[in-house]
């Protein structure tokens, strides 16, 4: 019997905007636009993917080079340990926001601050010298004050002013990532069911394969 080919998923990346000074409290939006060219509608878990933007950034799944180096200098990101309840398949769940159905060449945007926190808010961004000691400005008196954070950078947080950089995605984390045919509605269980709750997802389809979109990584700069 001939394998199917793997699904083929386009990414393109976008930075909004292209620069960023550390007097601004609102960090720029990353998004991502996905693509899949498959004949068929797919369905992939996102959780802690870089097609969960706000749960990738957490996972040092966005790489960031400091392009002002030479040679440019990769920037160690922060990456959280998370411990969670098993992994559901069950209709209204907390798991069922993950679940992502991929239309034939149609595209998706997903988007996340581009800084530490979560999709829609976070600690106000902070340059290295402040982030490396583990401490945050107090955005009411200006001072410093020790935060148990990580000292290594999230997205512009932990970044230098004056200095150039480039974001890319980490595609072997989504060629890894759990996927099957059919849309959501097809991959949903009722609550209760033998498929429901699981440790760990059950494999999907085999891996997917990820190409270049019109824009594979991204420039900017801190001023």
């Amino acid at each position: 019997m001939t394998t199917p080919p793997r699904p083929k998923i386009s990414i393109s990346l976008s930075l909004d905007p292209k620069s960023y000074t550390f007097d601004n409290p609102t960090p720029p939006i990353l998004s991502l636009t996905l693509t899949c060219h498959a004949a068929r509608p797919i369905t992939l878990f996102t959780w802690n993917t870089p097609l969960d933007p706000s749960s990738g950034m957490s996972q040092a799944h966005f790489p960031i080079t400091d392009l002002s180096t030479t040679p440019p200098t990769p920037i160690p990101q922060s990456s959280i340990r998370i411990q969670r309840a098993p992994i559901s398949r069950a209709r209204g769940s907390g798991d069922e926001p993950y679940y992502l159905t991929l239309d034939p060449n149609t595209s998706v945007t997903v988007s996340t601050r581009f800084a530490r926190g979560g999709k829609d808010s976070g600690p106000r961004p902070q340059p290295r010298s402040v982030v490396e000691r583990g401490w945050e400005i107090d955005e009411e008196t200006g001072e410093e004050r020790k935060t148990r954070r990580s000292v290594r950078g999230c997205g512009v947080d932990g970044l230098e002013s004056g200095r150039r950089y480039r974001v890319d995605v980490e595609k072997q984390a989504i060629e890894r990532c759990w996927w099957r045919y059919g849309t959501k509605e097809d991959v949903m269980v009722e609550e209760g069911s033998r498929e429901w709750n699981l440790s760990e997802l059950e494999p999907g389809e085999g891996e997917l394969e990820v190409v270049e979109g019109e824009v594979a990584w991204v420039e900017f700069q801190v001023l």
